[in-house]
């Protein structure tokens, strides 16, 4: 392999490595859903934020960090430049933003205090069984 092909050969990335990862300081708070519910993790770079046109509104990375089981996704979308938050629940994982971007919004109070929002889905979880009204079993 040549000099230039060294240079410019495309590295592999390890499965579930993202660029500017949040994923310890998304645990801090939100790994009950795990230890305590069976949710399993994943985690997806998105690329660009564009709309369902494909317009570029903001240069990525746009990640999404996915709580999930067998009935509910919850969708946590962080655009890195900017350091936007957003969550979305879904019935399924998804990897396209605007499907994501279909599913239930939840109030931007709850993406910048995600202390308040687990204490918020803790609470709905052990006296509905839901989070935001989606059935956990």
């Amino acid at each position: 392999m040549g000099f230039l092909s060294k240079l410019f050969k495309k590295k592999d990335k390890r499965p579930n490595q993202i660029c500017c990862d949040k994923e310890a300081y998304l645990m801090k708070f939100l790994d009950f859903l795990i230890s305590e519910y069976g949710f399993k993790f994943s985690k997806k770079e998105l690329g660009n934020l564009v709309d369902e046109n494909g317009k570029l509104w903001f240069y990525g990375p746009y990640n999404c960090y996915y709580f999930y089981n067998e009935n509910t996704c919850i969708n946590i979308l962080n655009l890195v430049q900017r350091q936007d938050w957003n969550i979305y629940i879904t019935k399924d994982v998804l990897s396209d933003q605007n499907q994501i971007n279909k599913g239930t919004e939840i109030s931007s109070k709850y993406c910048y205090d995600l202390k308040l929002f687990a204490s918020v889905i803790k609470h709905e979880i052990e006296t509905h069984n839901t989070i935001f009204g989606f059935k956990i079993h």
